[in-house]
Parts: C-alpha cells; structure tokens; sequence
C-alpha cells in the first residue's frame, strides 16, 4: 500500500468518524430543545410569518377555496347518490373558507388559543386550575342542578 493511499484512508476514516459524532450528538440533543417550553413573550406571528402569509398564504388560500366551492358543487350529485354529501361540503367548501379567516401569520395552534382569549358577552369563564378552564356559552342552554 502506498502513502498516498494510506493518507486517503486515514482522512477517510476521519471523516467518517466525525460525522457519525456530529449526527449522533444532534440526535440525542433533539430531544433535549423539544422540551424547551415557549417564552409567552415571544408568542405569536413574527413580522416575517405575516409577510409571507399575506404574499403566499392567503392567495394560495383563496385559490385553494374557490377551486374547492366549484370542485363540491361538481361532485355534488355523486355526493348526495353516495351520501356523503356532508363529508364532502365539510372537506371541500367549509374549512378552506374557514382557513382564510385564520389571523394573519398565525399558526392553527396560535389562532386557536387567540381565538379562545377573545371577550364575548355570551361566554362565562370559570377559571379551575390554572390553565384549565370551563367555557360556557350562553346562547346554549345550560341547566345547573344543585
């Protein structure tokens, strides 16, 4: 074996050696920032998040809802012969509607907690625990007994 070759061999091994390191610390390190809670204060949609949303999301939104509307009103009749006609308006013409009233740059998760925060006359909110919380809307009827 020559010198050369054995040089090749030895920085290969090397190599190998360091990156076999380098993945196997990034594996057991994962664990470890996935367990990092999130700092309240950093919370929600970032000025970058907002600008890519308004530019890409929301008119990829609106295309993906009107070609969902005219794709349910096509399938339609196949819906209501196959019966599942409720299936099929939820799938296709409710949540992408639903989807363009998301806040801007929010995440699903964020929206959702934003959208529980909100103040409505209609709602009692009875705080149990810190976090937990009951949520009674009193547009439905509710019925306490002793």
């Amino acid at each position: 074996m020559t010198v050369k070759a054995r040089f090749e061999r030895v920085i290969k091994s090397k190599l190998l050696t360091a990156i076999v390191s380098i993945s196997i610390a990034m594996i057991t390190i994962s664990p470890a920032t996935a367990a990092i809670e999130i700092d309240e204060t950093d919370f929600g949609p970032s000025y970058e998040t907002m600008v890519v949303d308004t530019v890409v999301g929301k008119p990829l939104q609106l295309v993906a809802a009107v070609t969902g509307t005219a794709a349910y009103l096509v399938s339609l009749p196949f819906a209501l012969i196959g019966g599942n006609a409720d299936q099929s308006q939820q799938k296709l013409f409710v949540e992408p509607w639903d989807a363009m009233s998301r806040c801007l740059g929010c995440t699903v998760a964020e929206d959702n907690y934003y959208k529980s925060q909100a103040v409505s006359d209609n709602t009692i909110r009875i705080v149990v625990d810190q976090p937990s919380e009951i949520l009674i809307n009193t547009d439905d009827y509710v019925i306490v007994t002793p």
